[in-house]
């Protein structure tokens, strides 16, 4: 059974998030441009919708314990289902999830989001550890994600976006979104909870990151996950490095819970997958990258008006106890 909860994020313009992300980003990268335009087609960068605006929100569904507590481990959810429960039934679907393992003969995999759902075109991909614990890709078409995902929806129409162009890291945050929250938490006053959140497509044009691929169950062969913590305390995930260059990220981030923390939004505030659009084998969780010479971004991102909670795993397992 679904369940919901929701909050609102606080609405600033375009204009405040563009000059605060300026503002910050310049701490760490040399060469750093953020601009308000028309968002480009984006079908040319293989997406199946032409923008990311229109009645834009994220969901954040489940959490750690349906993925790694072993009572839950299969859990499953339908995002076409949970799009037309909270009226984003016609929408582009874009960001980061776990593989649902009924839709891989068992295994799991890290799910890169790329989905119209209005005209049912698919551009999602899976990344798999193989036996030889290399990363292997293929299409998904399913509608099903695995115990976690976090998304961001919109019309799919073409509007205002902010381009950010970066070049050469000279800063400590290796993360891109992790420096975008930072530089949104620094220059933009956050008073009583009224935290933002974006949702968008980047590229890594030149450079490599740090990535990870969840292997099977089979193959953890320690214990990894604390579940009176309800988190994961030592490594287990399938790391690999250097990644790239030529890759294209979907990323969710957000500043923090507008709720103060009712809702359990996913610890690390964002969740990024990427695929290389080089026609390589590599795709996954985005860490941070590795060459911090060479980078280079090409970004574009919205503002995401309102979060849904979806099955607050943790918020059920503390009642329960």
């Amino acid at each position: 059974m679904l369940t919901f909860e929701s909050a609102k994020f606080d609405n600033p313009s375009l204009e405040i998030i563009a000059e605060a992300l300026k503002k910050g980003l310049k701490a760490n990268y040399q060469e750093v441009t953020v601009e308000i335009i028309n968002c480009p087609n984006l079908r040319e960068w293989n997406c199946p919708s032409e923008g990311i605006s229109g009645n834009e929100r994220i969901i954040d569904v489940g959490g750690e314990p349906y993925m790694h507590d072993k009572q839950f481990i299969g859990t499953e959810f339908d995002y076409a289902e949970i799009a037309k429960n909270i009226g984003s039934e016609k929408s582009y679907a874009l960001g980061a999830g776990s593989g649902a393992m009924s839709c891989l003969e068992g295994h799991c995999g890290e799910l890169i989001i790329n989905e119209n759902l209005i005209t049912s075109e698919s551009n999602s991909i899976i990344a798999q550890v193989n036996k030889n614990k290399e990363c292997v890709t293929k299409k998904y078409i399913e509608k099903k994600h695995g115990g976690l995902a976090n998304i961001f929806f919109s019309d799919g129409k073409i509007g205002k976006v902010i381009k950010i162009k970066l070049k050469k890291r000279i800063g400590k945050q290796g993360s891109l979104p992790q420096a975008m929250r930072s530089a949104l938490l620094e220059n933009i006053i956050i008073q009583k909870n009224r935290h933002v959140a974006l949702g968008g497509v980047f590229r890594v044009l030149h450079g490599a990151v740090k990535s990870h691929v969840q292997p099977d169950y089979e193959d953890i062969k320690h214990e990894y996950y604390d579940s009176k913590l309800m988190k994961c305390t030592k490594d287990f995930l399938q790391f690999y490095e250097p990644v790239g260059p030529k890759l294209q990220c979907y990323s969710v981030l957000w500043t923090g819970d507008p709720t103060g923390g009712d809702l359990n939004l996913r610890e690390s505030g964002e969740h990024t997958h990427f695929h290389s659009y080089n026609n390589k084998p590599e795709a996954g969780h985005y860490h941070f990258d590795v060459t911090p010479n060479e980078i280079e971004y090409e970004c574009y991102f919205n503002i995401a008006h309102e979060v849904f909670r979806v099955n607050n795993i943790y918020k059920e397992l503390k009642k329960s106890k």
